[in-house]
């Protein structure tokens, strides 16, 4: 599996959703399949959703779901063995386990690596203690895991096996209120990616200022020609406008990128930043419009401060 992430605090929901939907808009590569989110409620019970296909963005998240203290994804590519639950056990009262890899492999005792954490979350293990112990049982099998206990202890690790790929990514942050951990591989760019994607949680999490910021196209816009190519947004990142520097960009109605990797990003008649993804939509007659799920209608910046010269 592709990513797995966890989370601990006000809005963890949200911030495991935001940590997905970096990864989405990001990066390139096992993603945007199957996914399974889990939360444990006010009353400390687990609740799941699942999907195949689309990944964090084709799941129904209740609003209650991104409001809880205690949440956690797993995401990759498409049509995974059922049940999808398998690859993020969960128990009331006491935690949820995810990872990256195959956390639902068998161990030497046949229970599979994340049900061998949750037991011993269960028991009263540490999640750190519980993680721990299980990776160093089995150093070569394909995994790694992330714990997160019912009173918000955070604790993660990949295998021998997998701290060997050049492919993976990881992120932490931990404030001693809110925690945050992310692990992933077989997406692009790697270590950048993944602190891009800690960041846009952790700002969901605490509130914390980030370079990078969500832009939405919550109405249908014009988008004409310009010297360069520029998105206007609104004091609330809403776009308002698209100028599009290249001369044979097409006006016939059809779906495709309306926003060109690396555009300016202008607010009040100031450069804030450029775009690091790209929005592919419906368009027609000189007016770009969103489309049905607006998580498809986001596209990600990075602020001028923090962008490159």
């Amino acid at each position: 599996m592709t990513i797995g992430v966890a989370a601990h605090g006000p809005h963890a929901g949200a911030a495991v959703r935001a940590a997905a939907l970096a990864a989405e808009l990001l990066g390139h590569g096992a993603i945007g399949g199957f996914a399974v989110f889990a939360v444990l409620d006010d009353d400390g019970r687990v609740q799941h959703a699942t999907v195949q296909r689309g990944g964090v963005t084709a799941l129904d998240l209740p609003p209650a779901w991104l409001r809880a203290r205690h949440a956690a994804l797993i995401e990759s590519g498409p049509d995974r063995p059922e049940p999808l639950v398998q690859f993020l056990p969960g128990a009331d009262g006491v935690g949820l386990v995810t990872g990256h890899r195959l956390p639902n492999r068998p161990g030497a005792d046949g229970v599979p690596l994340n049900q061998a954490v949750l037991r011993r979350l269960a028991a009263g293990q540490a999640p750190d203690t519980a993680v721990a112990e299980v990776l160093r049982a089995h150093p070569e099998i394909d995994a790694g895991l992330i714990a997160l206990s019912a009173d918000g202890r955070l604790a993660w690790g990949n295998t021998d096996r997998v701290a060997r790929r050049p492919d993976q990514g990881q992120a932490a942050r931990d404030n001693g209120a809110c925690r945050l951990a992310l692990l992933h591989n077989s997406i692009f760019p790697c270590p950048p990616l993944a602190q891009a994607m800690a960041d846009l949680a952790w700002h969901a999490l605490t509130g914390e200022a980030c370079a990078w910021r969500a832009l939405s196209l919550r109405a249908p816009v014009a988008i004409q020609p310009g010297p360069r190519d520029r998105v206007h947004v609104d004091a609330h990142l809403r776009v308002t406008a698209i100028e599009q520097a290249d001369p044979s960009f097409p006006t016939a109605r059809r779906r495709a990128n309306a926003v060109y990797l690396g555009s300016e990003v202008w607010q009040d008649g100031r450069h804030i930043g450029h775009t690091v993804s790209e929005l592919v939509v419906d368009m027609a007659d000189g007016r770009v419009f969103g489309l049905p799920d607006p998580a498809r209608s986001l596209i990600l910046m990075k602020e001028s401060a923090h962008v490159p010269t």
